[in-house]
């Protein structure tokens, strides 16, 4: 496919691709067609569904990507989207309503952190994927953030890291001394790039300051001996 082409979607094909979908995947792929929606073709694609005086925009409505963050990294602290279900052989590959809407929602929120990354928002970029990669970090220690019937693990949440952690760590190097950041970009490593490792690593050493580099350099023992 050439750059630049313009693509023409046939809709039906599409419908029958979309009916596909399911969970997780349905509840992504609404979350992008809102964000695409123009504003005057939302209300007739909602109207029938939802109540438009509850959803109506007032003087305090006023979208903050880091609030929204911090809220949802406190609600799955909390366990508010813990929602389990008696597993068994047949039921094992389903998710409960809660670690769906969890899924879709981190999904969403980290790529608003990327594109605030990429307009040159570092600073709600930084703590915003800290936010939401500690959540991955507790899922991982076996906390009651979502509730899966198989095995558990961050590894079930589709984050995409080998954009996610290059993100992340451009984001922290204004912010942080070399030192603390090298060891910020080996834990992150360590703990979400096993698959992807030298990619990432190499986005890594793009990412920072000849300073950050070098104590990067001087940290990777630490991460070959965990390896």
């Amino acid at each position: 496919m050439s750059r630049g082409r313009k693509l023409e979607i046939d809709r039906d094909k599409a419908r029958t691709e979309v009916r596909k979908l399911g969970g997780v995947g349905l509840r992504v792929w609404l979350d992008r067609a809102m964000d695409l929606l123009p504003d005057e073709a939302f209300p007739e694609l909602i109207a029938d569904y939802v109540h438009l005086c509850d959803v109506l925009a007032d003087e305090t409505t006023h979208p903050d990507l880091l609030r929204n963050i911090r809220e949802f990294h406190r609600d799955g602290m909390a366990c508010r989207f813990y929602q389990d279900f008696r597993a068994n052989s047949r039921n094992c590959m389903e998710m409960s309503r809660g670690t769906e809407i969890f899924i879709a929602e981190h999904l969403r929120l980290v790529r608003e952190c990327l594109r605030a990354e990429q307009a040159g928002d570092l600073e709600t970029a930084a703590e915003g994927l800290e936010l939401l990669i500690d959540l991955m970090r507790a899922i991982d220690r076996g906390d009651e953030i979502i509730f899966f019937a198989d095995e558990a693990g961050s590894w079930q949440v589709p984050v995409m890291w080998d954009r996610v952690l290059p993100a992340w760590f451009r984001s922290l190097s204004p912010r942080m001394d070399a030192h603390p950041w090298a060891e910020t970009v080996v834990d992150a490593l360590n703990d979400f790039a096993a698959c992807e490792m030298a990619e990432i690593l190499e986005a890594a050493r793009h990412a920072g300051t000849a300073e950050q580099r070098a104590a990067l350099t001087e940290h990777e023992a630490d991460l070959r001996r965990r390896r």
